[in-house]
């Protein structure tokens, strides 16, 4: 997620109190929680700047060369994200061999005695894909190398662990519950799709960012509901990760030719979802490269049994469904510090062209079927 969003006809740029805003972590805290899980000493603490829905923390202390994170949560989850990475780690490392970190200690209730959300775990070695990226070129058999072992992740996660009947993010108990958004859970996919068309009109009532577009976008509402749809029964609940893109990837750089995946980390929005939801939360980087990567990936996966786009029964459809909806009020024009821009406006429309075109494709091809 990014909390920027500029418009190439503008200079100014949209600023979001974002999860982060008003939470912080000091030095002196850190001190206090490592002395008490751990009953180590602190030699540094650095703060990284990657993270736009929680404050993280790298830690190294004098009794270990292990090095730890500190994970403090957002403002707009209470509870339920904490403890999804929680459950989601536990499942990891219980039913497969995907590297992620170790849970040292956590705490899900902001009112400790540090005020905000946090988790203690172990740092993965290797360099963070995205950063890598950034300062130099992958070659396409390195990147071939770290989709071989992406899709063997990939294949755990479908395969090795236990699936849910329902829909959501993962509760501490092991069970499903809501998703982030405190919405669901859900025992099909058309009830994972009206609710959230239901929780993004009640936004569009409600948040005056919206008012330009919100007859427009009612109007699209209605028309949507109006639309009989396919019954998509042959649509599989899978554990995903949720946001696995290359920032979430840590790879080793110790030859660029054939780099091996380090790590996998963030699984706050794990839980268990439509397979072919991950192709619109997760895989950027791989499904927008070129076409030969693109279908590398596709092909690799394929090759383990993990459905795809080309072999997801009604993929088209359900890829103008998730336009639709996350178009209709999009996250990133909400708690807006400076709303009044003309740039919201070109992003609303922009919105609702989205919204638009999506029907229409959908009313075409429901009435070919």
């Amino acid at each position: 997620m990014s909390a920027n969003n500029s418009s190439s006809n503008s200079s100014v740029t949209l600023e979001r109190n974002g999860p982060t805003y008003g939470i912080s972590f000091t030095r002196a805290q850190a001190d206090i929680l490592i002395r008490k899980y751990l009953n180590e000493t602190i030699i540094s603490f650095e703060c990284i700047d990657m993270g736009y829905n929680n404050l993280i923390f790298f830690i190294n202390t004098q009794e270990n060369t292990q090095q730890y994170v500190i994970k403090i949560g957002g403002r707009y989850w209470n509870k339920i994200k904490t403890e999804a990475e929680v459950k989601a780690l536990e499942l990891l490392s219980k039913h497969t061999t995907i590297p992620v970190p170790k849970i040292l200690a956590y705490s899900s209730d902001r009112n400790n005695e540090f005020g905000v959300e946090w988790i203690l775990m172990t740092r993965l070695s290797g360099q963070n894909m995205s950063l890598v990226c950034k300062t130099q070129k992958l070659s396409l058999n390195a990147k071939k190398s770290i989709i071989r072992d992406l899709a063997d992740f990939i294949s755990q996660m479908h395969f090795k662990i236990p699936r849910f009947d329902k829909i959501g993010a993962l509760m501490i108990n092991g069970q499903i519950g809501t998703d982030l958004n405190q919405l669901g859970p859900w025992s099909t996919y058309e009830q994972f799709i009206q609710t959230r068309v239901q929780a993004e009109k009640k936004i569009l009532n409600e948040d005056i960012t919206f008012s330009s577009v919100k007859d427009s976008m009612l109007d699209a509402i209605d028309r949507f509901e109006k639309i009989q749809l396919p019954i998509f029964s042959n649509l599989p609940f899978v554990f995903s990760h949720g946001d696995l893109d290359f920032q979430n990837i840590l790879i080793s750089i110790n030859d660029l030719e054939l780099p091996r995946i380090t790590g996998i980390v963030d699984w706050e929005w794990a839980g268990s979802f439509p397979c072919s939801e991950e192709y619109f939360t997760s895989y950027n980087y791989f499904l927008d490269d070129d076409k030969e990567i693109r279908i590398y990936f596709l092909n690799e996966l394929e090759k383990r049994n993990i459905l795809t786009p080309r072999t997801i029964e009604h993929f088209s459809l359900l890829e103008k469904i998730n336009q639709f909806v996350t178009n209709l009020a999009p996250w990133d024009l909400t708690d807006l510090v400076n709303p009044d821009y003309l740039i919201v406006n070109k992003r609303l429309e922009q919105s609702s062209s989205i919204v638009l075109s999506a029907l229409n494709e959908l009313d075409i091809c429901t009435k070919k079927e």
